[in-house]
């Protein structure tokens, strides 16, 4: 188990160096000339209000935060008595277990179904001009990955009770369906394509639905895989 703590270091520095760096080639690629597109002019001024760019920049922190959690182990590890600090320890997994698991999977699930059905309803084709595939695919598949290496070398304790880690995620969902109100009430505009179709009808309240049912299935999946890769399904702990 002590020798997971090298593997995950190793993770955590291969997400930095690779978000990190695809931010800045995302951010090189926009040129003045694409401002007369008004497309691409929304993307570039709204890149923080979208749930993908929500969600690698909480796997960066999340990262630094893990390097720093490991390196402290490492540093205390003749300490048998050692022990992170209690809100540390609280945070790193609520961020991870509430947060940054479920979201990942809301954007890999959501995303890719709607590209390979109808692309114009998530990622107009104009946006290509600034988003290589390879930097897609960094945003949008490599998050995956990112996430099922930190579930195979931290073992963790299954909660007694998921209440709090629950409503902790489904917070996180309300928060930004409202930031995509406030954006329509100040920009007169929905960032995606599809909620611009569904907006004024019923299936606008159903994809709401449907990514509140992802997130909450993709939260237990974590414990189901943590059970079947460390087989702590019975060790529960109260939270």
């Amino acid at each position: 188990m002590q020798d997971y703590i090298y593997f995950r270091i190793f993770g955590y520095a291969v997400t930095i160096i690779m978000h990190v760096s695809n931010i800045y080639f995302m951010a090189k690629a926009i040129k003045k000339e694409h401002y007369d597109d008004p497309v691409l002019k929304a993307y570039s001024n709204l890149q923080v209000r979208y749930f993908t760019c929500w969600t690698f920049g909480l796997q960066i922190i999340y990262a630094v935060i893990g390097l720093i959690c490991d390196f402290s182990t490492l540093r205390n590890r003749n300490n048998k008595n050692y022990k992170l600090p209690k809100h540390l320890r609280g945070f790193r997994d609520t961020l991870f277990a509430a947060i940054i698991w479920p979201s990942t999977f809301l954007v890999f699930t959501v995303f890719w179904s709607l590209f390979l059905y109808n692309r114009d309803l998530i990622l107009p084709i104009s946006i290509d001009k600034v988003l290589t595939p390879i930097s897609n695919h960094v945003i949008h598949t490599a998050i995956v990955p990112v996430v099922l290496w930190e579930v195979l070398f931290r073992p963790r304790i299954e909660p007694k009770s998921h209440r709090r880690y629950l409503a902790h995620s489904v917070f996180h969902l309300f928060v930004y369906l409202l930031v995509l109100t406030y954006t329509y009430i100040e920009r007169g505009i929905w960032i995606y394509p599809i909620l611009t179709n569904a907006y004024g009808t019923i299936y606008f309240p159903i994809i709401c639905a449907v990514m509140l049912f992802i997130k909450i299935f993709s939260y237990f999946m974590q414990w189901t895989l943590n059970s079947i890769i460390h087989g702590q399904n019975v060790n529960k702990k109260t939270n």
